[in-house]
């Protein structure tokens, strides 16, 4: 029996609050239509910080899978994920469908919800993309890792991730695609949905997950170089962002994949180096993939009632506001729905270790 990945739990950890502060920064800017200005640098930067989110959680997922699943999945490894991550799904994007119909007049909930599932125009989008990769695994393992060596497959992923999304991070599609309706929508969707966007991450969490004991090897030999490597990273995205090279703020930018990688890689030292995870840690993992589902379906509610009192409130005030009460509540959703029998079906299963025993209920979470 393999021994349990504590590393996962710090992973899990620190990219759910990240996300939940990126997406509280969100709504603080949105509230006070700030779109210039120091303030607004501040703001987007630590948003940026935390856009590793969305990418390191498909590397999560995909490291747990080779981990425990190195050649083969279990028989019932897509009904458990039909079941516990695609029927929230569903029951998720009907919500947010709701709640923006109501926010705004001019937004038909028909016309949302198909666009919820079919274009992933939601917060949940991130499950699609994970469907994906549940789906391409066996076939990658079948045919590519049994006949190439790593190195080059991992070279190819990185050049096919940059290539793709460099097209549609320096290409203007009003200037090249005007006779296109609906461009913005389609280039978004074409932008973050289809696997090529995320498959970096997929390929490389493969072989650190299968190659676990060597992975730590290799992250204890160049120790001294992470900080310094995700210094570097980090650097180089807010330059890019501040000199205007790279203006769109999310996660699907060419500068953010080495990025996510220090910080993945980083955090994995720091995990690997302690004998125990902080309970307090532990406890947010488990909770997760609710926190996830969760925290931005709280946050329109919350708006609802800040929007009343938003003289009296700086935005740190908001931002601090809506971090709080958006993990709080949501955590506290998912535990009344996991004593329910059907709970699980509409916002997940509580997130297991990362310990072979009980490897079938190990789901991914995300975020932007």
């Amino acid at each position: 029996m393999k021994r349990e990945v504590k590393e996962i739990y710090l992973l899990r950890f620190v990219a759910c609050l990240g996300i939940v502060l990126m997406h509280s920064v969100t709504l603080a800017l949105n509230m006070y239509n700030i779109e210039e200005g120091p303030q607004f640098v501040i703001l987007t930067s630590i948003q940026l910080i935390f856009m590793f989110g969305t990418p390191l959680f498909i590397f999560i997922s995909e490291f747990v899978i080779a981990f425990s699943y190195s050649d083969r999945l279990p028989k019932k490894f897509y009904v458990k994920r039909y079941k516990y991550i695609l029927v929230p799904f569903l029951f998720i994007g009907f919500l947010d469908a709701v709640l923006k119909s109501i926010e705004s007049p001019t937004i038909e909930f028909a016309k949302k919800l198909l666009l919820n599932y079919l274009e992933g125009d939601f917060h949940g989008y991130f499950i699609v993309i994970i469907f994906q990769f549940y789906i391409i695994h066996p076939f990658f393992v079948k045919f590519i890792v049994s006949r190439y060596p790593a190195h080059k497959v991992i070279i190819t992923a990185f050049i096919i991730n940059f290539g793709y999304l460099a097209f549609f991070n320096f290409l203007d599609p009003y200037k090249y695609f005007p006779y296109l309706s609906y461009i913005s929508l389609q280039w978004d969707f074409f932008n973050k949905m289809p696997f090529p966007a995320w498959i970096a991450y997929f390929i490389v969490a493969y072989y650190c997950g299968k190659n676990y004991e060597k992975f730590l090897s290799l992250l204890q030999r160049f120790r001294h170089l992470l900080l310094i490597v995700s210094l570097i990273t980090v650097s180089i995205l807010l330059a890019s962002q501040l000199s205007g090279i790279i203006t769109e703020v999310h996660s699907k930018r060419i500068d953010v994949i080495l990025y996510t990688f220090s910080i993945a890689f980083l955090l994995f030292f720091i995990a690997s180096t302690r004998r125990k995870m902080p309970k307090f840690i532990i406890f947010i993992s488990r909770y997760s993939f609710g926190i996830y589902l969760l925290h931005p379906l709280v946050n329109s509610l919350l708006k609802i009632f800040l929007t009343n009192v938003i003289e009296t409130l700086s935005v740190f005030s908001v931002i601090a506001i809506s971090f709080i009460i958006s993990i709080s509540c949501s955590i506290c959703i998912t535990y009344v729905m996991s004593k329910w029998q059907f709970g699980a079906f509409f916002v997940g299963q509580l997130t297991n270790n990362g310990n072979s025993s009980n490897k079938d209920a190990q789901l991914p979470v995300h975020q932007s």
